[in-house]
């Protein structure tokens, strides 16, 4: 979701799929692999594909795929990048390792890597770096404690499908951070796409930014005071982890919708 921030030449698509770029990733003593696609969709039309191949080896997970623009809006944005995310699994839920993005966007190429140490971020790198405007608000290093990455940090752990929706989930994609605070919305409702069928539960999203953004920002500000957000949590078996099968982030052009075509266990 932090991609709108600091990238809008992604556009709404990157952004959307930021929260939904994992399968659902599961812990296991023998390894483990899943492969999940999205589609991402704003007015009724597709803006964009992901597909993503999760793999868990006894607490150790990693995660690869990419993300690109499609149909009419690669005219106007045409973007296509890659990402790849590695961890293990904590009694609390994921801890990741590293995160790597690189992407294209026209004719421009960019990366961001994120280093963590026990949940803590020890190292950025951004290229290009980061430009900071007028009215910035600065990281402070607490902020930097005790976070995820947007692939990591949508995979709650729960010891059910009710508790899902009291976590409040802390991100940071590389230069900003922010909290997207989960509520109830609803009980459990049934969900089927190809290599899933069972109930999901769906969670209204109130977003939060910390620090590293421009502060009056419309972009930001009509996240965090008007949007209409929520997401939809699955679990692939008795794993105690739920990954989100579909997300609504209401926008100043309209809802971005992003959908799992397809969420199922390989090995």
């Amino acid at each position: 979701m932090t991609g709108l921030i600091r990238r809008p030449g992604c556009g709404y698509a990157a952004i959307a799929a930021g929260i939904l770029l994992v399968a659902g990733a599961l812990p296991a003593r023998a390894e483990e692999v899943y492969k999940s696609d999205y589609r991402v969709s704003l007015l009724g039309l597709t803006i964009a594909k992901a597909n993503f191949s999760t793999s868990v080896s006894g607490d150790a997970y990693t995660v690869s795929g990419g993300l690109r623009s499609s149909g009419l809006v690669t005219v106007f944005d045409d973007t296509k990048g890659n990402i790849d995310v590695k961890g293990q699994f904590g009694k609390t839920g994921p801890l990741p390792n590293s995160y790597l993005v690189k992407y294209r966007h026209g004719k421009k190429d960019k990366s961001t890597s994120i280093a963590f140490t026990n949940g803590n971020v020890t190292e950025t790198t951004n290229v290009p770096p980061v430009r900071k405007k007028d009215k910035w608000v600065e990281l402070e290093p607490a902020a930097l404690q005790g976070v995820t990455d947007p692939i990591s940090g949508v995979m709650v752990a729960a010891d059910s499908i009710g508790q899902v929706c009291t976590q409040t989930l802390h991100l940071y994609d590389g230069q900003t951070r922010v909290d997207l605070q989960l509520s109830p919305s609803g009980s459990p409702q049934p969900f089927s796409t190809k290599g899933f069928k069972g109930d999901t539960i769906t969670c209204s999203v109130k977003f939060i930014p910390v620090g590293g953004y421009q502060a009056g920002r419309d972009a930001i500000e009509y996240l965090k005071n008007k949007s209409k957000i929520s997401l939809t949590f699955a679990s692939l078996g008795k794993s105690g982890i739920y990954s989100p099968v579909q997300a609504k982030i209401g926008t100043q052009i309209g809802t971005v919708t992003v959908y799992a075509t397809r969420f199922e266990k390989m090995q």
